[in-house]
């Protein structure tokens, strides 16, 4: 309810007030003028005094129920608002769980995301492994997804881009006049250039790292403002989340593919080494056996590759042991636990 929308009643109340005194200063002027008898006057004023001062009470319990309802539509609609915001939530972590895909959970959610905070288009832009580029991923909230899996569709580097300045601040950035921000950063250049000419850039946090953006463009002025960035904090969080697990998993399931090659060549080594000694034994054997120097020469030769390639076996060995740890490293500086006990410990502490 808008403030005339509030104060109409008010109006009606005074303006029968209006109306009642003009009629009756119209029914006097044709009777001659106001009665003269102290009587009537005093009945007359008295009459006025009732009628002024129920106008004054009712305008004034108008203006209270008013206000009232005013707060409960407030109260109403920001409900309203958390509730889509948790159900966003929700939706999002029931993608999660089923698949640590965050490009395609960003598509699935991106026509809530227009309930949340108006806009006509939303978009994904995150950090490769490197650090030195971001994939970007745009659902045109307002048209019929046609992609069945979202795939990049612009690369840009971290320098000169809007999303890298948020991704190096960690802050929110609001940019309500992209024809402004068009000839310092490359992104909101090649918006503008598209006909966007606003744009809300969130930045995807989780434990202090910075993993990319969320982003929403508007082709009208001004269209975002702070409660926007309230709006959309913990849709960013839940992202970050899920970017970082995304990660982990990919890292996770490097390390077993290394470290399943590393066993399964290890186990071939092992074969191998073992076909190599009985290789060599025999030959220590035939050289004791038979004194003709030329066969000693070829058993010589024979002995002499088989330990070459116990050598190279034992680098290979060496080699993936090597990569195995590294992979190890890697993936306990990550913070994944490498049993449940460990994961159990890390949470107590």
């Amino acid at each position: 309810m808008n403030w005339k929308e509030s104060r109409a009643p008010v109006w009606v109340i005074w303006g029968l007030v209006a109306a009642f005194g003009f009629t009756q200063a119209i029914a006097w002027n044709l009777a001659g003028g106001a009665p003269r008898r102290p009587l009537v006057l005093v009945e007359v004023l008295a009459a006025w005094v009732v009628v002024l001062l129920l106008a004054v009470l009712a305008s004034r319990r108008i203006e209270t129920l008013a206000t009232r309802l005013s707060q409960k539509e407030r109260a109403h609609l920001s409900a309203i608002d958390e509730m889509e915001q948790l159900q966003t939530q929700n939706a999002m972590l029931q993608i999660v769980a089923r698949s640590v895909d965050v490009p395609l959970a960003f598509q699935a959610l991106a026509s809530r995301i227009i309930r949340i905070v108006p806009c006509d288009r939303s978009g994904l832009a995150l950090l490769t492994e490197n650090g030195q580029e971001f994939q970007t991923y745009t659902a045109r909230v307002r048209e019929t997804e046609r992609r069945s899996r979202p795939r990049p569709e612009v690369t840009f580097k971290v320098e000169s881009t809007a999303i890298g300045f948020v991704v190096r601040s960690g802050e929110p950035l609001i940019l309500n006049q992209m024809q402004e921000a068009a000839p310092e950063f490359l992104d909101a250049n090649v918006l503008y250039n598209s006909g966007f000419e606003s744009a809300l850039l969130m930045p995807l946090v989780s434990k202090g790292r910075t993993v990319g953006t969320l982003n929403v463009v508007s082709r009208k002025k001004g269209a975002f403002s702070d409660a926007h960035i309230d709006a959309l904090r913990p849709i960013a969080e839940i992202f970050a989340v899920a970017c970082v697990a995304q990660q982990l998993q990919m890292q996770i399931g490097k390390y077993r593919t290394i470290e399943a090659m590393s066993d399964y060549m290890l186990a071939i080594a092992s074969d191998i080494n073992g076909a190599l000694q009985t290789i060599v034994g025999h030959c220590d054997l035939l050289d004791r056996a038979h004194p003709d120097p030329a066969l000693h020469r070829d058993l010589a030769t024979i002995v002499l590759q088989a330990q070459r390639i116990a050598d190279l076996l034992e680098k290979m060995r060496v080699a993936a042991n090597e990569r195995l740890k590294e992979a190890a490293a890697s993936i306990s500086e990550s913070g994944i636990p490498a049993s449940p006990e460990a994961y159990g410990d890390r949470e107590v502490t």
